[in-house]
């Protein structure tokens, strides 16, 4: 086997033989790339937080913090409910926090992993 058509196979194994799968790892993952909304996603590994929480954690005016959070929704990294006048985000599928693990211990080794 050559190693073009190994390299092909192995990207099959990853992510099948549909096109749509590469490019919605893509999406998520270029949503992800702004300092902001790995803060976000960090400040949310170990549960949901609401907006005045995230405010709180992250530094993040509310308009900006806002948008970050939109763009993050409509990607389907987070999810969100309504209770009351209070909006609570959470990360949508878990193992996202897997992958924030392995960013943390890559780049950030004097922090505590939760």
């Amino acid at each position: 086997m050559t190693k073009n058509a190994s390299l092909k196979a192995e990207l099959t194994t990853l992510f099948g033989d549909q096109k749509e799968n590469i490019e919605k790892a893509a999406g998520c993952l270029k949503v992800l790339a702004h300092p902001a909304r790995l803060q976000i996603m960090c400040a949310l590994r170990n549960g949901e937080q609401t907006v005045q929480d995230l405010e709180f954690l992250t530094g993040l005016r509310q308009t900006t913090l806002s948008q970050h959070l939109s763009l993050l929704k409509n990607r389907d990294v987070l999810a969100s409910r309504r209770e009351a006048n209070y909006s609570f985000y959470r990360i949508a599928n878990m193992r996202m926090v897997e992958l924030f693990n392995l960013v943390q211990d890559m780049f950030c080794q004097s922090y505590p992993k939760s």
